[in-house]
C-alpha cells in the first residue's frame, strides 16, 4: 500500500472534507485487506472497514506523524478488530486470509507437479498457523507476509520490541512443531 501525501494527511486533519474523503477512497483498499485477514468474512470485514473509517475520521487529529500513517492505520484497523473478537467471546480469535498464504507460482511453465506440491504445502502452513495463539499468529503473519519490521509490529500491535521479538521466535518454534507433527502424522 502506497503511503498517503503527508500534505493530504493535514489536510484531513485540519477538517478538509475532500481531503478526508479522498485519503478514505485511497486507503479503503488497504484497510479492507487488514479486515479480511483478521476476520476472514467478508462481511464482517466491510462492517469492520466501515467502523475504521468512522473511527478514522474521529481519532485524525491524533495522528502525530511519528510513524507512517499506514502503520498507524494498520493499529487502528487491528485494535477494532480484536475488540470486536474479544466481543464475540470467540476463542479463535483472529485466522488468516487464504490468499495471504499464496505460495504458488502463476507461471504456466513451472511443472504441475511443483504447483500441486507448493499448494500442498501453503494448506499445511496455513492449517498449522490456524492452531497458534493469537499473538503469535498475528506477529508472524505481520512479519512474514505484510514484511513489517520488528519496530514496526510493536508499533502495530502496542507491544514492547522484545515481546514481539518473543511472540514471533516462539510463534517459529511451535510453527515448526505443528508442521512436524503433522508430517508424523501424514507418515
Amino acid at each position: 500500500m502506497a503511503e498517503p501525501e503527508p500534505r493530504l494527511v493535514r489536510r484531513a486533519q485540519s477538517g478538509e472534507v475532500a481531503a478526508l474523503s479522498q485519503l478514505i477512497v485511497e486507503q479503503q483498499g488497504y484497510v479492507y485487506s487488514i479486515a479480511l485477514s483478521l476476520l476472514r468474512h467478508p462481511e464482517d470485514a466491510a462492517d469492520l472497514t466501515q467502523d475504521a473509517f468512522v473511527r478514522l475520521c474521529q481519532a485524525i487529529g491524533t495522528y502525530r506523524g511519528e510513524t507512517r500513517f499506514t502503520t498507524w492505520l494498520y493499529r487502528l484497523v487491528v485494535n477494532l478488530g480484536l475488540d470486536r473478537l474479544r466481543r464475540r467471546g470467540r476463542s479463535k480469535e483472529a485466522e488468516l486470509d487464504e490468499e495471504t498464504i499464496e505460495l504458488t507460482d502463476l507461471d504456466p511453465m513451472v511443472d504441475p507437479s511443483l504447483r500441486i506440491d507448493r499448494q500442498e504445502t501453503a494448506e499445511r502452513v496455513r492449517a498449522a498457523l490456524e492452531t497458534l495463539p493469537t499473538a503469535y499468529r498475528l506477529a508472524l503473519t505481520l512479519y512474514y507476509f505484510k514484511e513489517l519490521q520488528y519496530e514496526e509490529i510493536a508499533q502495530v500491535l502496542g507491544l514492547p520490541l522484545n515481546t514481539v521479538k518473543a511472540h514471533i521466535r516462539r510463534g517459529r518454534l511451535a510453527l515448526a512443531q505443528r508442521l512436524s507433527v503433522m508430517d508424523f502424522q501424514e507418515a
